[in-house]
C-alpha cells in the first residue's frame, strides 16, 4: 500500500479536527436542551473547542546555508504551484527566520520587521503584535510572480559600517554573521523577521512552517532558540550529502535540537542525487548512500532510522512532471510519510 505523504495526511487531521469540534459541539448543545450541564463542565468543553480551532501544526526547518532547505520547502509543501516558491538557488537564499501561515483574520501578505529594531528594548515576541514597526507587502494569490516577489523581499540585505553591524550584534571579528564586502563595510539582513501570511490549503489547517537563516544567527536571535524551535512539533535539520557534517552543524544540533527535541526530530541528508552515478549499478549508489547515512548517526549520536537521505530538488521536479519513478528515487515521500506519523499523532491527544 502507498505510503500517504504529509499533505494527505495533514488534509485528514483537518476533518478529524472538524469531526471532532462538530461533534463536542452538539453534545455541549444537547446538555444544555436537557438541563444536564454545569458550568464547570461546559467551560472545559468550551476549552476543548477552542484548543482544537486554534491547534497549530509547527514544523522548523534548520539548516546552514547551500544545504537545499528552501528547495525542500518547495517540495514538500509547494509543489502543486508547478514552481518555487520559495525562493531557492546556489548560496544564501534564507536572511532572517521566517513564518509561513494562515490567519483568516489577517491581511494576505508578507510582514517584514527592519532589523534595527534589534536596538530596541523589546523582546521579539511583544513586537510581533506592534504593527507600527513593521513593513506590509500585500500578495496577490491570483499571480505566483507577486508571491515571489514578495518572498524575494526578506532576502534583501543592507550595506553597513562594520562598526554599525556590531551594534546590532550581527558582527565579531571571531564570528561574523554578516558578510564583509569591502573593508570596513558589511553586509547584513535587511529584515530582522518575516511572517507570510497565505491562504495555502495546509496553512489554513493550522500549519506553520518555520524557515530559519544560516546557523550563526540563531545564537544571534534569542526568539530562535528559546521559542521558536524549541515549541515546532518537528524540526527538520537538513544537512547535504555533498558538504557532510560541519562542526558548526554539530554544534547548532548538540546546543538547540537534540535536547530540546527528545522526539519530533527529523535529520536530512539532502541532495543525494549528487552521489547517483549513472555508470554504477542501483545497488553501489544505494550502498553509498547508506555509507553516508552511518557516517551522518556517528557525527550526531543518533539511530541510522532517524536520518532521512533524500533529493529534494529530484522530488519537487517528480510532484511537477507527475514522474513516479523519479519521486521514489528522490525518497521524498519516506521523509513526508515519517514526519506526518510521528507529528499528527501527538496533536490527536486531547
Amino acid at each position: 500500500m502507498a505510503k500517504k505523504g504529509i499533505s494527505e495526511q495533514i488534509e485528514a487531521y483537518g476533518r478529524w479536527r472538524a469531526d471532532l469540534e462538530s461533534a463536542i459541539e452538539r453534545y455541549r448543545d444537547w446538555l444544555a436542551q436537557s438541563d444536564a450541564a454545569d458550568a464547570s463542565l461546559n467551560l472545559k468543553l468550551t476549552q476543548i473547542i477552542e484548543r482544537l480551532h486554534d491547534t497549530l501544526l509547527k514544523v522548523a526547518f534548520v539548516a546552514e546555508f547551500s544545504r537545499g532547505k528552501s528547495e525542500l520547502i518547495n517540495a514538500i509543501f509547494f509543489a502543486q504551484y508547478g514552481q518555487r516558491v520559495v525562493p531557492s538557488s546556489a548560496g544564501r537564499t534564507t536572511m532572517c527566520p521566517t513564518e509561513l501561515q494562515y490567519d483568516p483574520r489577517l491581511p494576505v501578505g508578507v510582514r517584514l520587521l527592519p532589523i534595527d529594531t534589534r536596538l530596541l528594548p523589546v523582546p521579539l515576541a511583544d513586537l510581533r503584535n506592534q504593527d507600527d514597526h513593521w513593513r506590509f507587502i500585500p500578495v496577490d494569490m491570483t499571480d505566483v510572480t507577486s508571491l515571489r516577489q514578495a518572498f524575494d523581499a526578506v532576502r534583501e540585505t543592507l550595506l553597513v559600517p562594520t562598526e554599525q553591524a556590531r551594534e546590532l550584534g550581527l558582527y565579531d571579528d571571531a564570528q561574523p554573521v554578516g558578510r564583509t564586502v569591502t573593508p570596513g563595510q558589511v553586509e547584513i539582513p535587511a529584515w530582522r523577521h518575516a511572517i507570510v501570511n497565505i491562504p495555502h490549503p495546509l496553512l489554513e489547517l493550522g500549519l506553520v512552517i518555520i524557515d530559519t537563516p544560516g546557523l550563526n544567527a540563531i545564537g544571534t536571535e534569542p526568539e530562535l532558540t528559546l521559542n521558536l524551535i524549541p515549541n515546532a512539533h518537528a524540526v527538520l535539520f537538513v544537512l547535504a550529502a555533498d558538504a557532510g557534517v560541519t562542526r558548526s552543524d554539530i554544534e547548532v544540533w548538540q546546543s538547540n535540537i537534540s535536547k530540546s527535541h527528545r522526539s519530533g526530530r527529523f535529520v536530512v541528508l539532502n541532495k543525494i542525487d549528487g552521489l547517483w552515478d549513472e555508470l554504477r549499478p542501483q545497488a553501489e549508489n544505494d550502498l553509498e548512500i547508506a555509507r553516508q547515512v552511518v557516517s551522518v548517526s556517528n557525527f550526531l549520536d543518533l539511530p541510522t532510522a532517524r536520518v532521512y537521505p533524500v533529493s529534494a530538488q529530484k522530488g519537487l521536479v517528480a510532484k511537477i512532471h507527475g514522474d513516479q519513478a523519479l519521486l521514489r528515487r528522490s525518497r521524498l515521500k519516506e521523509l513526508e510519510h515519517a514526519l506526518s506519523e510521528e507529528m499528527i499523532p501527538q496533536q490527536q491527544v486531547i
